[in-house]
């Protein structure tokens, strides 16, 4: 978190300084990331820096989680304009990440840590921001999935975030055309919606039948 006196920045400057972070991590990772980039861009003291955050990455982890932030208001935003169809909002929030509408996410999701990977997985589930996903929960067409508890539904959010982010990173990583990714994405949630098992029959080793399974 940001030191006291950053919060008692007078608006404009604070904005600029603001502006200076996301253009300095849109363009480039953490680990590489210049101090020196950004007090230029916010034509302040590099003293005046320390005086607002730890380090560079207490500098990053602010924005990135103001990003995030964002990126979960949007999925709600998308949710509900979807009347509750999971499947429906996860492809329109992956058009809008991979469109470079949320161009800070490249390099966060280039260059992947445990930290981030956290934070991302958020915007889905989290143990951590559970009234997010309770938010989320109450937007789903929970009648339309195969779903028998909280815990179940915790679960399938998570597989769709590991599978969104993935698709993201291969996007980018690959440079992929925007139809090629989407294309993948929605092959992949298929999976999901519908299960790989036959819908009539499926046996076991023994020859005897047992009843198809589904997520």
């Amino acid at each position: 978190m940001p030191n006291e006196t950053f919060f008692n920045l007078p608006k404009e400057k604070k904005q600029k300084l603001l502006d200076a972070l996301h253009r300095e991590f849109t363009k480039a990772p953490l680990a590489t990331a210049s101090i020196a980039k950004i007090i230029a861009y916010a034509e302040i003291p590099r003293g005046s820096f320390y005086q607002y955050f730890t380090d560079k990455e207490d500098a990053y982890f602010y924005i990135f989680n103001q990003q995030t932030s964002l990126a979960m208001e949007k999925f709600l935003c998308i949710l509900q304009s979807n009347n509750g169809d999971l499947f429906d909002t996860c492809i329109e929030f992956y058009r809008l990440i991979v469109e470079e509408q949320f161009t800070f996410f490249r390099n966060a999701l280039l260059n992947m840590n445990s930290k981030i990977e956290e934070a991302l997985s958020g915007i889905f589930a989290s143990k951590e921001k559970l009234d997010h996903f309770h938010q989320v929960q109450s937007q789903l067409d929970l009648a339309s999935l195969k779903i028998e508890n909280e815990e179940e539904l915790f679960q399938l959010m998570k597989m769709i975030s590991a599978i969104t982010f993935h698709n993201i990173i291969e996007k980018f990583s690959k440079n992929l055309p925007l139809d090629e990714s989407i294309h993948n994405y929605q092959a992949q949630l298929q999976f999901i919606k519908h299960g790989v098992l036959q819908q009539d029959v499926c046996y076991n080793n023994e020859n005897q039948q047992t009843p198809p399974v589904h997520f």
